[in-house]
Formats: C-alpha cells, structure tokens, sequence
C-alpha cells in the first residue's frame, strides 16, 4: 500500500490552503492574480461596458485624436480612426477576440498537450520516436508553422486559432513527456513500484503535483506566444478580417496612418503589450509560489 502521509513523497492534504498563504505573502504573484482576473472580466464583459458598438461610425469625427489631446474630446477617449470609429470601444472589443481566442489555444493546448504528454511519459513502451517526431516542429519557429498551415486555409479568426494551435502542441507535449520521464527517475518512484503502486498512482500522486509548476510556467508562455500570433497572423492578413476589432487587424487597417493618426496604431500594440506582461508576471508569480511545495 502506498503511504499517504510521508511528505518527502506527497503534498500534504491541506495543499490548496497552504497555497493561498502563501500566495498572499508573494504581492507580486498576487497582483498578478488581480489582474489577469481583472483581464478575464474584460474578455467577457468587454463588450458591455464599451461606451458604442465597436462598428458605429461617427460622421465627422474621423480621426479625432484622444481625449488628452487639445483637439480631443473625453467622448471619444482614445480617439476614432480613418472611418469615425472609437478606438477604446474597439480596443474593449478587442479583449474578446484576441485575449479570449489565445485563452481557448492555451486551454485546449493544455488538455490535450497535457494527457498526451503525461501518457507518453509513464507508459512503460518507448516513446522515443515521439521525441524525433517533434524536433522537426521544436526547430523552426512557431509563428513561421502557423503562417504555412494559415495559409492552406481560408484567411478568419477561427482558422488562425486552428493554426497556431498546431504549431504549438508539440511544443507543449515535448516539455510535458520531458518533464514526465523526469518525475519518473526519481528513486523514491522505483520503490513505490516495487510496492505495488500502479500507472495511475504514479500519475496522480507523483507525476501531477510535480508537473503543476511546469505545466503553469509553460501554459503562460503558450498564452503569451497565442496572443502574439492571434495579432501576427491577423495583421499580415491570415487572421482575423475587417471589420473584426482584433487588435493586429486594427494595427493593419490603420499602419497608412501611422504618421497621421499614430494612436491608431500605438494603442492597439500597447495593449498587445500589457497583456502579455500580466500574463508573464502570472505564470512566474504562481510558478514560484508552487516551487515551495515540490518534493
């Protein structure tokens, strides 16, 4: 029987309470939490709070700049591009496309990049090809795949998301099926086989807890990496089209006018920017508070 209790071996049982503790010592991890919920609130009510609808046109009022400008008005706080549009209705909208579709990558990536990687992992066949399968996609640079399979499909917003998913799961299940095999030469796992302990002991109680470090800091990269691709693929044409309020296609839809109007562009890419700086700061923050309880 496997011993539950020994510590060097196991979490111990109050595992998700000594977590929160922690996590509220580490400001900078929890400050990250606030904010990626903050950014979640955004994705999903985004569009509620918006003061217009991301496609009303104000006549008149084409490039208007933003509102801490002297020509500025506080109705139109970012301003409006080419059309009328408001920028930080836009932008609002914007979450949703760009922040929700890099949410759905890193999850669907982390599900079945997770259970692919972990079975691989503690199967007792060998694996190896699988590690000779993917040097060929760990080799050449995610964005450049996601561009070759985006451009066999139709150009959308959903056939982006299909792409960038492709070229990322290897990514994922090479780390997971790496990190895996390494739980798995620990000696304390050979004595627990030698006991009896069965695959799904081993997955449950060894492998899981172990991995949660690991499959958080590599979820945040794949999120991050999804964010920048969403815009990438967009804003050469191969995502997200007009008149999409996706932040790379109103990057694309307004680089004519970058001298002109430059916050139409500025502020798109500063927002790109922020979320991918939460979202650093989150998978690092929750990374180090779980290093403390690794055995």
């Amino acid at each position: 029987m496997l011993n539950r209790e020994e510590p060097e071996q196991f979490r111990e049982s109050d595992y998700f309470r000594q977590f929160l503790f922690q996590l509220r010592k580490d400001k900078l991890a929890l400050t990250s939490v606030y904010l990626f919920i903050a950014l979640l609130l955004l994705v999903f009510f985004g569009h509620a709070v918006s003061p217009y609808q991301a496609d009303t046109q104000f006549v008149g009022f084409e490039l208007m700049p933003p509102s801490w400008d002297d020509r500025g008005q506080i109705s139109h706080f970012f301003g409006t591009d080419d059309l009328g549009r408001d920028i930080f209705s836009r932008m609002l909208y914007g979450f949703y496309y760009t922040v929700g579709s890099a949410l759905v990558i890193s999850i669907v990536i982390g599900v079945i990049g997770g259970i692919i990687g972990v079975v691989a992992g503690t199967s007792r066949k060998s694996f190896s090809f699988i590690g000779h399968l993917f040097d060929t996609f760990l080799f050449i640079p995610i964005l450049i795949i996601a561009i070759i399979i985006a451009t066999l499909m139709e150009a959308s917003l959903i056939n982006a998301m299909l792409a960038i998913s492709l070229a990322m799961l290897p990514h994922f299940i090479h780390k997971i099926y790496q990190a895996t095999e390494q739980e798995l030469k620990r000696e304390y796992v050979t004595t627990l086989r030698l006991d009896g302990a069965t695959r799904w002991d081993l997955i449950k109680q060894v492998v899981l807890p172990n991995l949660t470090s690991v499959a958080v800091k590599e979820s945040a990269h794949i999120f991050m990496i999804a964010v920048l691709d969403i815009s990438s693929l967009s804003f050469i044409g191969l995502g997200a089209q007009s008149p999409t309020p996706e932040w790379g296609a109103m990057i694309r839809d307004s680089l004519e006018l970058i001298y002109l109007a430059p916050w139409t562009v500025i502020l798109p890419g500063m927002a790109t920017i922020l979320v991918i700086l939460i979202i650093s700061m989150l998978g690092n923050g929750i990374s180090r508070v779980l290093e403390k309880y690794r055995y």
